[in-house]
Order: structure tokens, then C-alpha cells, then sequence
């Protein structure tokens, strides 16, 4: 359709620095309002009939302005075509005098057709519809940073804010010196709930809980868990509270140390009762083979060593390298020890993979008195 006839039928074409808009234009005729307008233009106008574009579908289509031609009238022999109708009229139109019919009991019309009015809502304000872009992982961990901090000092206002602000409740935070064990300290990632269990935090404890932390964290999140930190602090509520909550007794931390193992080393004698109550696994081996019992002779605690005794601990339980209790008190040096679980029964003629009993291992390490102790205890044992 050539740019004359679209301007004849009220095509307002807007120029471009390559021409005109065509599609500017077919988008306004399109429109209800322009497409009545245009009838009417049309019904007083003169007859165009546009020129049929002619192709073939294995040859690329020209452009339409180069392939149309204008067709001359249709002369008075040819048939005519049928009158064009006059526009429709609008919806506005049509129902502006139109009102139902009467009947009695009927409300009145304004109160039946007006529809409630809605207040406008303007939706491209920023303010009213914002734009909630994802977060980056650098964002997270430092939204998970904040939390962490926020849970050891158990700042319950900034925990909510942070959580509301999309931390993640589980994630992990580096922190330094976390396993004292080892010279130097080893650092390890802790959880929000480790934190804060870690710092004696309660009401922290019990607002992350309610949120969703996870009391068993993995270590991927939580190289120690919750109860390790609260047994670490020696919080005997904050144990009981973990362990009423679902707190596995028999977890591991990063280097396969259980809740036990720590009760034992760091906790009172409250702490490992506690512990006990909840029957755990006493001879499940840690990272350097080394089972609860063994754990307790290292810092010379023979109160401790008989609660686990009593408990069913095995006073002869050796580790990876065959070493009992006995050979761990005697290469310590630990006197009270090694009465302790003489009096318990351990047996002092075992030996370890390298073929050695407890009290040559006393000789090996100038401890004379434990070898002396040891060595009198074989007799008496071979008497028997």
C-alpha cells in the first residue's frame, strides 16, 4: 500500500530519518477509537483497491513498497462491491440510555449499575511494587557473618532483622582457634546455633531454633555442632535444652569427636552424667582411635574415668595402635590414673602392637613409680 492511499485513508505516517514509520502507523490503526475514525474517512473517500503482492515460497519476498503497484477503478460494467456499513457504535454509546426494567422491590439504578470505585494504582511507582534482585554468594556471607555475631552476643532484635533480611540460619562461619587441641589452634566454621550455644546464649538458642536452625548441622556447615559447644562451655541447661530438641548424642564433629568425648575432657561430672543418661555409644573411636576412656586419662580425671566404668565403659579398650588406658596414664605420668583403674580391673600384662606392656612403657617415659605400681599388679595378677 503505497504512502498516497495511506495518507487518502487517514494513515498519519510518521517520518523517519529512512522513510516513514509504517508500523508506527498500523499499530494507531489498529486501535477501536482510530479504526471507527477511519471508516468514516473511508465512507466518503474514494474506492482503492490494493495491489496483491505475487510470490513464490522457494524466492525471499521483497519489500512491499517495491513489489506494489495502485490498480485503476473498477469500471461501471464490473460488479460492485457492497455498500460499507457504517461504524459500530461504541461500548460507551450503546450502553449509556440503556436501563434495566422495573420491578417492585428493585434497588435504584445508580446503586445497581455503579460499580465500586478502586482508588488508582499507579504500579510503575518504585515504591509500590519493588524489584527484589537475588542476592550474590559474597552478600550471603555476609548477611551470614552478621547472624553469627549476632547469635554469640544473643542480640535477639538483630537476629530477627538479619533473618528478615534473607541470612541464611544455617550457614557456616570461619572461626579462629576453634579445636585449642592442636598446636597451634585450628580454626573451623560454627554455625549461628553453635555460636550461640558456644557463648551461653539461651533465648538466642531458642529464637534460631524456632526459625529453623538445625540442631545436627552438617559438618560442611558446622564443623562442631551445637551440643559440642554448649558441652565446650560446660552449660549444663543449654545441653539439656539442646538434647530435649533433638540434639544427636552420638554426632561427630570434624575430627569424629563425640558430645562424650568433649563432656569427658572439659565438662563436671554433671556434665558426663547428663551425657550418660542418654546412652551413648562409648566405643566409637575418634580421629586418632582414641575411645571416651581414653579421653579422660589424657587430663588426669579418674573421677570421670569411674562414671564411664560404671556406665559399661571398657577399662581395657584399646585404641587404633593397641594401646589400653593403662599405657595411655603410664606414658602421661598420671599416678591417680593408674590406681584408679587397677582398682577398676584393667589388665596390666596386655600389650600394644608394638609388644609392650604398660609398665615398659613407664620405664620408656621415666615415669619408676607407676612401672614399680604396674609391675606388682602383673604379679599379683599371675598369682590369682
Amino acid at each position: 500500500m503505497s504512502a498516497t492511499l495511506l495518507s487518502t485513508h487517514g494513515f498519519d505516517m510518521a517520518p523517519t530519518k529512512s522513510g516513514y514509520d509504517t508500523m508506527a502507523s498500523w499499530d494507531r490503526f489498529t486501535t477501536f477509537e482510530f479504526n471507527v475514525q477511519v471508516q468514516r474517512r473511508c465512507a466518503a473517500a474514494p474506492l482503492y483497491t490494493p495491489a496483491i503482492q505475487s510470490f513464490h515460497t522457494d524466492v525471499h519476498r521483497k519489500p512491499l513498497a517495491q513489489d506494489s503497484k495502485p490498480v485503476p477503478l473498477m469500471s461501471r460494467t464490473q460488479k460492485q462491491p457492497s455498500p460499507i456499513k457504517p461504524p459500530a457504535p461504541t461500548f460507551k454509546t450503546a450502553t449509556s440510555s440503556w436501563s434495566p426494567p422495573s420491578s417492585p422491590g428493585a434497588r435504584s439504578r445508580s446503586s445497581t449499575l455503579t460499580p465500586p470505585r478502586t482508588p488508582r494504582v499507579d504500579s510503575a511507582r518504585p515504591s509500590d511494587s519493588p524489584i527484589c534482585t537475588p542476592m550474590t554468594p559474597r552478600e550471603k556471607n555476609k548477611l551470614a557473618d552478621s547472624l553469627y555475631a549476632a547469635a554469640c552476643a544473643g542480640d535477639l532484635d538483630h537476629i530477627k532483622l538479619l533473618l528478615s533480611l534473607g541470612a541464611p540460619i544455617n550457614a557456616g562461619t570461619m572461626v579462629e582457634g576453634l579445636y585449642e587441641a592442636f598446636k597451634p589452634a585450628k580454626p573451623g566454621l560454627l554455625s549461628p546455633l553453635a555460636g550461640a550455644a558456644r557463648n551461653g546464649q539461651m533465648d538466642a538458642v531458642e529464637l534460631l531454633i524456632a526459625a529453623g536452625a538445625e540442631p545436627n548441622p552438617s559438618v560442611n556447615r558446622s564443623s562442631s555442632s551445637p551440643l559440642h559447644q554448649a558441652i565446650r562451655a560446660d552449660d549444663l541447661e543449654l545441653s539439656r535444652l539442646l538434647l530435649e530438641l533433638g540434639a544427636n548424642i552420638n554426632s561427630l564433629n570434624d575430627y569424629k569427636t563425640t558430645p562424650l568425648m568433649y563432656a569427658v575432657k572439659y565438662g563436671s561430672a554433671k556434665m558426663v552424667e547428663l551425657i550418660l543418661e542418654h546412652h551413648p555409644d562409648m566405643a566409637r573411636l575418634s580421629f586418632i582411635g582414641a575411645a571416651a576412656i581414653h579421653w579422660a586419662v589424657w587430663p588426669n580425671r579418674p573421677e570421670i574415668m569411674e562414671l564411664l566404668v560404671a556406665a559399661g565403659a571398657d577399662c581395657d579398650h584399646g585404641m587404633a595402635d593397641g594401646s589400653t588406658p593403662l599405657h595411655c596414664a603410664s606414658t602421661a605420668g598420671h599416678l591417680e590414673t593408674v590406681e584408679c583403674l587397677l582398682r577398676l580391673g584393667a589388665d596390666p600384662t596386655l600389650r600394644n602392637d608394638d609388644w609392650k606392656t604398660a609398665s615398659q612403657v613407664a620405664v620408656e617415659n621415666g615415669h619408676e613409680q607407676i612401672a614399680a605400681l604396674l609391675r606388682e599388679a602383673t604379679l599379683r595378677r599371675r598369682t590369682v
